[in-house]
């Protein structure tokens, strides 16, 4: 059975297609380059938006989701950081740094529920005290040693 778009003719329907825009497909180098900048430049709001389509393009890349899940939590996003680096891990259950950013992440955001709950819990609460001093275990948690920072 003779194909209908076979050789020539295949090649000559696409053709106009390296013409109108938006019909031939995104250089994969550009949007890695944009999201990259944008993460340099500390445009992590950006940078998450460019890290966010690359990952629609490449759903089952893990450094991908990795990297957005640190341009979510730089940009303060933790919720979508988490789910980010959830993301890589499913990919790549053994990328150490997705863990220890999720861990980091996990971290900042009890401390903050211990800071918040300062200001809505009366001073002489037990609970309320433990929970300062939980704010003061996490806080020494996170202060680590000097080069212990997020794992980009």
């Amino acid at each position: 059975m003779k194909r209908l778009f076979s050789g020539k003719r295949r090649l000559l329907l696409l053709i106009p297609c390296l013409f109108i825009p938006g019909c031939a497909g995104k250089d994969p180098i550009d949007g890695h380059r944009a999201a990259y900048e944008a993460y340099q430049a500390q445009d992590y709001v950006l940078a998450a938006e460019r890290f966010e389509q690359l990952v629609n393009d490449a759903p089952k890349d893990a450094e991908l989701w990795f990297r957005l899940g640190n341009a979510h939590a730089r940009a303060k996003n933790p919720k979508q950081a988490i789910v980010a680096y959830e993301n890589a891990l499913l990919r790549d259950p053994e990328m150490s740094k997705a863990w220890y950013n999720m861990g980091l992440v996990h971290l900042q955001s009890a401390l903050k529920s211990f800071i918040d709950m300062e200001s809505h819990v009366p001073a002489d609460d037990p609970v309320g005290r433990r929970g300062r001093e939980m704010r003061e275990q996490v806080f020494q948690l996170l202060e680590g040693p000097a080069d212990g920072g997020n794992e980009d």
